[in-house]
């Protein structure tokens, strides 16, 4: 069975990622809805309506970061819910493989950015894996997909 990739919303807060935005954007699948709140003073914005149109709700609102992950989530329909930062690329088979855990109410995983931030990323995935072995849940706001009752 596994997860419906129609019932699945991306969440997505924007500031300034204009040169990040077209390669997150083709790395979705045309069918799963995607919801930016964005707080851009660049093209972002222009960026998501020209490369997505279709499956994309554009919202523009300046605030914080989880501010705009409320909005978003407040914002899409479906049960399932991804949060997810524009400086990413999904592998090939990221869809595919998230299918396969329907039964949990969270699944999350390393972000691992190619963007200025990679060292950072690569030792926040470290540690996310050393507590995670402990028995730890170590999700951040990015990667993290979590089921709702709607």
């Amino acid at each position: 069975m596994g997860i419906d990739l129609h019932d699945l919303t991306i969440v997505l807060p924007t500031r300034n990622e204009s040169r990040n935005i077209r390669n997150f954007s083709r790395s979705l699948p045309e069918n799963v809805s995607l919801v930016v709140v964005d707080e851009s003073e660049d093209a972002t914005a222009d960026i998501v309506s020209s490369v997505r149109p279709d499956y994309t709700k554009l919202i523009g609102h300046p605030g914080t970061v989880t501010e705009a992950r409320r909005i978003g989530a407040d914002a899409a329909s479906t049960r399932w819910l991804l949060f997810n930062d524009a400086d990413i690329v999904f592998s090939g088979d990221y869809f595919r493989n998230v299918g396969k855990f329907e039964e949990y109410d969270l699944i999350y995983g390393p972000k691992l950015s190619l963007d200025r931030y990679r060292a950072y990323y690569k030792w926040f995935a470290y540690g996310q894996s050393l507590t995670h072995a402990l028995g730890v849940p170590a999700a951040s706001g990015s990667n993290c997909i979590i089921k709702r009752g709607l």
